[in-house]
């Protein structure tokens, strides 16, 4: 049974990245060198170390998760990640609710307080999953944002990227479903996911040093936000 590293309140990150054969070459070096960056950021900063608790799940054909729950040090092995398959999103999230579900769960059972789980998603094209599969998916993730279980952010990768999709999945605000808006995050350069990972970390650092409430920006030569109108129904 895992025994907690320490008792500070901790914030669970899951990475969710597409590995799907469209991310090969150029996109993936760039995603494991990133990963080792972000380690370093970690390390260098003594509050992540000590609180933010990080996941990493891939998915192509189906998900897989790479890098189980732990907090940074310097003996932490970072996955390295290779690409194939399909871009199988729908398992890539649910595979991430799941395990933060049960990373809730310990917390709790072992007397850990924790800060609102975050999820952030990367991909570089459209996933291979049905429309209804999406569907459900996009009424899942609402659903447990309203109800705090967690907060979402996508990313989309490249000009390949389906922002379309990652905006309705994208957990929207009472103010953005009254305007039929939604947000997700382009990637402009395929190699800067370091930059994205640093400004999640200092995000992360900043929120937990202000109570939960931080405004760090994101270069928007690095990426840029993308409000799509969306058809919300009824």
């Amino acid at each position: 049974m895992e025994t907690p590293r320490n008792y500070d309140q901790k914030c669970p990150l899951v990475l969710i990245l597409d590995v799907s054969g469209s991310m090969s070459g150029a996109p993936i070096d760039a995603l494991n060198k990133a990963l080792n960056s972000l380690k370093d950021e970690i390390i260098k900063d003594t509050m992540l170390s000590n609180r933010l608790d990080l996941a990493i799940v891939s998915f192509h054909d189906q998900a897989e998760v790479v890098k189980d729950f732990s907090l940074i040090d310097p003996d932490t092995n970072m996955p390295f990640l290779e690409t194939g398959g399909r871009t199988n999103m729908f398992d890539g999230v649910n595979k991430a609710i799941e395990i933060i579900e049960d990373r809730k769960q310990w917390y709790k059972n072992s007397g850990q307080p924790y800060y609102r789980p975050i999820i952030v998603l990367f991909s570089d094209g459209t996933p291979t999953n049905t429309e209804q599969e999406i569907e459900d998916l996009d009424q899942k993730i609402q659903s447990m944002s309203d109800d705090k279980k967690f907060m979402f952010m996508p990313f989309g990768v490249g000009e390949g990227a389906d922002i379309q999709t990652l905006a309705k999945l994208a957990a929207q605000t009472e103010d953005q479903r009254l305007k039929e808006k939604a947000i997700a995050y382009k990637l402009k350069d395929e190699t800067k996911f370091a930059e994205v990972f640093a400004f999640v970390s200092a995000s992360v650092s900043a929120s937990m040093s202000s109570d939960g409430a931080a405004n760090v920006s994101l270069d928007p030569d690095v990426a840029t936000a993308h409000v799509l109108r969306m058809d919300l129904g009824t």
